[in-house]
């Protein structure tokens, strides 16, 4: 059981190791180390990507912050100062134009051991050393190495070298050293023969594309291609195209070229969303409709501007003709005012001159009243009273008054 889930485990760590673009250009990172002692420094370094893109750091949970500081136009580095157990986990480098590096899992412990490994795929025919660290002594420990959880060295003097590695070699490694052990971790061997094949999960309905290249020989392009172990495929072209990818096509492929064989890469399918009608899956159609909305919704857009802009227009022109026709108004307002103005002065002075006519009148008769005698006081005054009234109002203009 044990050595099952160790494989299991394995698998998954080579997975994790040779994770890389679809394009299969030289994006990755590398960190300084696998394992570490906790409260120590982390270090990354992402290359072969272009920095006018941007790039950040990933975890799983998160970005890691104030990552990253460009070295050049292809590599930038990231320091976390002090790691702690809670940081172990897979780190990636993503950058702006969509770009994803290899996947490293970092294993942070607070235990008295770790071994030291490569961090990156060793190539077949190098020497390969492991180191296994104590916290708690500089000097070199005695310690056990095992893999895959079976005891290969004992007694070591805290170092163990393979010498000429191969594939036989990978697997998951740790040592021992008196009551302490260090966590496993994976060593992977890469040889002239690489799978491309994509980074992230792709959706069901795609078209996958698995190519085999054998970096020894770039005109020997006949591959074959395995899936979970079994054989499934030979292609003359190096290819293996999967239509209409499902759940049923995940699994762990593999192609050999020639003598040569490569890493096991993982291939990943996600489930489609729904579309908005209702349906389990979204055809080519449902997938493009999303770039005609911004269009529509631009024509609705304009649409409402226009009728906005003509409502606009409208109150505009009533307004100017609203103001014009107060204005009118105004201005027949005024000349009437001003005509009423001239004609009441000479009404008044009209009625002056009349009231003038009937004084001169008045002094008249009383003159010539003087001239004869009265019969009696009260007879004159009485007279003359109604003299002067009627005379006002009954003389003409200009008239002077009959006297008696």
């Amino acid at each position: 059981m044990e050595v099952t889930a160790l494989t299991r485990l394995l698998l998954t760590a080579l997975v994790m190791q040779h994770c890389s673009r679809t394009s299969g250009t030289g994006f990755r990172i590398i960190p300084n180390s696998l394992q570490l002692f906790e409260y120590k420094e982390l270090t990354f370094i992402c290359e072969g990507f272009n920095v006018s893109a941007g790039l950040k750091v990933r975890t799983i949970k998160n970005i890691v912050p104030n990552c990253p500081n460009y070295i050049d136009t292809s590599r930038a580095n990231c320091t976390i100062d002090y790691i702690f157990v809670g940081d172990s986990g897979e780190y990636w480098c993503e950058s702006g134009d969509g770009g994803r590096s290899n996947i490293v899992n970092i294993i942070v412990t607070d235990g008295p051991v770790i071994l030291e490994s490569p961090v990156l795929p060793v190539m077949e025919g190098d020497n390969v050393t492991l180191r296994c660290i104590n916290k708690e002594t500089s000097s070199t420990p005695t310690a056990d190495f095992y893999k895959n959880g079976i005891l290969i060295k004992k007694g070591f003097t805290g170092n163990m070298v393979i010498h000429n590695v191969s594939k036989s070699h990978e697997g998951l490694y740790k040592c021992r050293f008196g009551a302490g052990e260090s966590p496993a971790s994976p060593l992977t061997v890469t040889g002239d023969v690489k799978l491309e094949s994509p980074a992230l999960p792709v959706t069901e309905g795609e078209t996958v594309t698995l190519r085999c290249r054998n970096q020894r020989n770039p005109f020997y392009l006949q591959a074959d291609f395995y899936k979970d172990g079994n054989h499934i495929d030979i292609s003359s072209t190096g290819e293996l195209i999967i239509h209409s990818v499902s759940k049923s096509d995940e699994g762990l492929y593999k192609c050999i070229s020639g003598a040569g064989e490569s890493a096991v890469k993982q291939l990943l399918v996600k489930e489609q969303t729904p579309n908005h009608h209702g349906s389990g899956t979204k055809t080519e159609k449902d997938r493009r409709a999303p770039q005609r909305i911004p269009f529509l919704n631009y024509m609705y857009l304009l649409f409402w501007i226009a009728i906005a802009v003509v409502l606009i227009l409208q109150l505009l022109v009533i307004g100017l003709l609203y103001w014009k026709k107060q204005l009118v108004l105004l201005e027949v307002e005024m000349s009437e005012q001003k005509n009423k103005d001239m004609y009441n002065p000479s009404k008044k002075g009209k009625k002056q001159k009349d009231t003038a006519g009937a004084c001169d009148n008045l002094s008249f008769c009383l003159e010539t009243n003087h001239s004869t005698k009265p019969h009696t006081e009260k007879a004159v005054t009485r007279f003359s009273s109604f003299r002067v009234s009627h005379s006002a109002q009954l003389d003409p203009p200009g008239s002077r008054a009959f006297c008696y």
